[in-house]
């Protein structure tokens, strides 16, 4: 009896959850026929004369279901400014009252605060809530209290490169990701290891190469902390913060790391390098790469290895030997990415007799449904209840497994590092040290501490107060 009645009870919630996902299904939203402005960017208006028949046939159904479903039209927007001055001119159609567009499939997150801190768009985290997805990737696009937009899938992130043949000639007991996965990679192994390099390697080869804003963006999350948090706290002469760089100084007076090259005018190339150097073969024995430069690595017949920055004090290790157990606080940064479904403020002046709360409910799943594939998202909504597991391990540009299995580790403890974003508004970093005419802005300040081995400590608490207060003169707090 007891089985008949836990069978009976089974049936029953499947069946109450069926009628829930069928409601679910089968809510929709009606624009009343009023017409959605849409800005897209690297995807084609099906409706163009200028678009091929391929994503003619591809686009336009989704389009037409989708206004349809919608029952709205749509209106295409074009930017009237270049790239530098698209978000000056969506904070004056905003101001206006009339919004430049609605929703767009492609969204920088370098934009991102500029656009937040001018009240330039809509918070969308309660239409989010209708959406079936894991929250990591509602939250992804957050800033202060809000959420602007949504990602469907985990951000790529960054890490350090080693030149495989070069370990091995070296003869290091371990490759730098053996050490990663022994769960030895904090800032005294990696100092340790890369002295022992640096001593076994063939006079003019570097252990190491590293733009320090590279280290800064990418060893601070992995050492708990940044220069600037996401809530636009400045936390540059902090502990922490202190603790990642005046590390990477230690590197560099140790003498395992590479100085940049000199370009025709003087300055530093710090870009150049390690297309220069490492991706040769030459000189250097591990820098930072992104994923879109593995290619050239690979073309020049690298055999190359992954591995992710060290960790400080601010981390630990839960478990010796399993770098799986480091603590929530290793994180790896990621600073631009494209998101969706964001949404202009004032949003609701172009939809008169539309609560807005619908309003913006109705313009997130719109574009949900245009630029999410049924296909993505019903694994989206499989993931949010998926048992943690086995999973297959995606490969994708990583010559050994390994590589792939720490990748994949770190890219789901991605976090967003504003320093990008910043560093591409006007002003925001501008500042000045007292006895070092080369520092004029955040990003030298760090390099130069480093390449006049100022100190380091007294660098950053001298320019924090003048970062502070730029961000408050741009009214961003």
């Amino acid at each position: 009896m007891k089985k008949i009645l836990a069978l009976v009870l089974a049936f029953a919630m499947m069946a109450t959850m069926m009628i829930a996902f069928g409601e679910a299904e089968a809510k929709t939203y009606d624009l009343q026929g009023m017409t959605v402005k849409v800005r897209l960017w690297d995807s084609p208006n099906p409706y163009s004369a200028d678009t091929d028949q391929v994503n003619i046939d591809k686009w336009l159904p989704i389009y037409e279901a989708a206004k349809a479903k919608y029952n709205c039209e749509f209106e295409f927007y074009s930017p009237t400014v270049e790239y530098d001055e698209f978000t000056t001119e969506w904070l004056q159609s905003v101001a206006s009252g009339s919004p430049a567009w609605h929703i767009t499939n492609n969204f920088s997150a370098m934009w991102l605060l500029a656009m937040v801190g001018n009240n330039g768009l809509e918070d969308i985290s309660k239409a989010l809530e209708t959406i079936e997805m894991p929250e990591v990737f509602k939250k992804t696009a957050a800033a202060g209290d809000g959420v602007y937009g949504f990602v469907t899938g985990y951000q790529g992130t960054e890490g350090l490169v080693y030149n495989r043949a070069m370990i091995e000639e070296a003869g290091m007991e371990y490759t730098p990701t053996e050490m990663f996965m022994m769960g030895k990679w904090s800032y005294n192994d990696f100092y340790d290891y890369m002295v022992e390099l640096q001593s076994k390697l063939p006079e003019g080869t570097y252990a190491f190469f590293i733009d320090p804003n590279y280290w800064s963006i990418f060893a601070s999350t992995c050492n708990g902390t940044a220069h600037i948090t996401n809530d636009l706290e400045v936390t540059m002469a902090g502990d922490a913060y202190i603790e990642t760089m005046e590390f990477l100084q230690k590197l560099w007076n140790a003498g395992v790391c590479r100085m940049p090259n000199v370009t025709e005018s003087g300055g530093y190339d710090n870009w150049g390098t390690p297309a220069a150097t490492f991706d040769k073969g030459v000189e250097v024995a591990m820098t930072h790469r992104a994923g879109w430069q593995y290619g050239g690595m690979n073309n020049n017949g690298i055999d190359w290895g992954f591995v992710g920055y060290p960790w400080g004090s601010q981390v630990t290790l839960g478990v010796e030997g399993d770098y799986t157990t480091l603590s929530d606080n290793y994180r790896c940064a990621f600073y631009d990415y494209g998101m969706m479904g964001n949404v202009l403020a004032g949003v609701e002046n172009d939809f008169p007799g539309i609560e807005k709360e619908y309003l913006l409910e109705a313009l997130v799943n719109l574009s949900y449904d245009l630029w999410v594939s049924e296909e993505r998202q019903a694994e989206l909504a499989a993931m949010v209840n998926e048992e943690p597991g086995e999973t297959a391990i995606d490969m994708g540009a990583y010559n050994t497994e390994e590589d792939a299995i720490l990748y994949n580790f770190l890219k789901e403890r991605n976090i967003y590092n504003c320093s990008s974003t910043l560093g591409n508004m006007e002003g925001i970093y501008a500042c000045s040290y007292t006895g070092d005419d080369n520092i004029t802005s955040f990003y030298s300040a760090i390099r130069y501490a480093i390449y006049d081995n100022l100190s380091m400590r007294s660098v950053l608490e001298a320019i924090a107060p003048q970062i502070e207060a730029n961000l408050v003169a741009a009214g961003l707090k």
